[in-house]
């Protein structure tokens, strides 16, 4: 099998690792990274102490016990009765009691002081370079790249979000004001994945799988504008280019890789090794890819959609399409 990331940029990411900023690391960080191995380097952020003592421990990992925002201060986390839901916001009662079966998940049974600090800040302090950010905060996700303006400008090539599209929380921002701030800063939403459809409190066996629309994640790639505009000003271009294709090969986007090397190829900063490695890398994915014509796969592909729809049991929440191709 060929592998998603071409083989000359390999020694790239092995002496200059992808740094991935997971913020909210509560379970630790997915499995897609894996295909990066040895050129990964993750910077986690977990301030709640329960999920933080259950943080692996490695050598290529750094787990910082705070918050992530958009200033270093000692700020209140609200410790909710189901983990998931703690956040530095207050649960936004109105919606939550009308919507969840199990509204008591997000009563705030404590209140905690902890620390919050800035990605850039943390960049700065521990000598490194964030590529990649994921942020799964419980809508602090737009403080956090308020807080992250340096790294968006110089060296954030992804970004993965969860975005809502209710308040489940007072004052949040929700995924329009998401969307035009990481436009404004370069990117382009390429996926949303694990769509989160809710039924309301007293309606989840009527009509069909699917309720109402409450959050997703988000994934962000630099734009080719955006892209362009980073690789003028930066000093570590080949490695930034590097780091563009893993977090595409990381997401199964590719296809956006490749696409967006075309322009580069001919750039005083690619080697003759990487230019040409790239198109022998291409070549081999035309030959791996080539599919055979079988007639009727797109009615078949319908036909066991709409059986998988009829037979899936009806829950009050459902989670659709998971991120990136994979």
């Amino acid at each position: 099998m060929q592998s998603t990331i071409p083989h000359c940029l390999l020694p790239i990411l092995s002496d200059h690792p992808l740094v991935f900023a997971d913020a909210g690391a509560a379970g630790g960080i997915h499995g897609r990274w894996s295909k990066l191995s040895g050129g990964l380097m993750v910077l986690g952020f977990e301030p709640d102490s329960r999920e933080f003592r259950r943080l692996p421990k490695r050598d290529d990992y750094v787990w910082i016990n705070a918050a992530l925002g958009d200033r270093e201060a000692e700020v209140t986390l609200l410790v909710t009765r189901h983990q998931t839901n703690t956040s530095l916001l207050s649960p936004n009662r109105g919606v939550v009691d009308r919507i969840y079966q199990n509204p008591g998940d997000f009563d705030v049974i404590k209140e905690v002081m902890v620390a919050c600090t800035t990605l850039d800040a943390a960049c700065q302090s521990a000598g490194i370079k964030a590529s990649a950010l994921k942020a799964d905060t419980q809508g602090t996700e737009l403080a956090i790249l308020r807080g992250a303006q340096r790294c968006l400008q110089e060296t954030l090539v992804s970004v993965e979000l969860e975005v809502e599209f209710i308040q489940l929380y007072r004052d949040q921002p929700l995924f329009p004001d998401v969307d035009v701030f990481m436009r404004d800063h370069g990117f382009m939403l390429v996926d949303l994945g694990n769509l989160l459809c809710h039924k309301w409190s007293r309606s989840s066996n009527l009509g069909g799988r699917k309720g109402q629309l409450l959050a997703a994640d988000a994934l962000y790639l630099r734009s080719p504008d955006g892209l362009r505009k980073v690789l003028s000003s930066s000093r570590n271009k080949l490695e930034l280019f590097a780091h563009y294709w893993a977090v595409c090969a990381a997401y199964g986007y590719i296809d956006l890789a490749y696409e967006l090397s075309l322009e580069y190829l001919d750039s005083d900063w690619i080697t003759q090794e990487v230019a040409k490695g790239i198109k022998e890398w291409v070549d081999g994915a035309a030959r791996n890819s080539a599919v055979l014509p079988i007639r009727g796969r797109g009615r078949i592909a319908s036909w066991l959609r709409k059986l998988a729809d009829n037979v899936e049991p009806r829950h009050h929440s459902l989670w659709i399409n998971t991120l990136g191709n994979e």
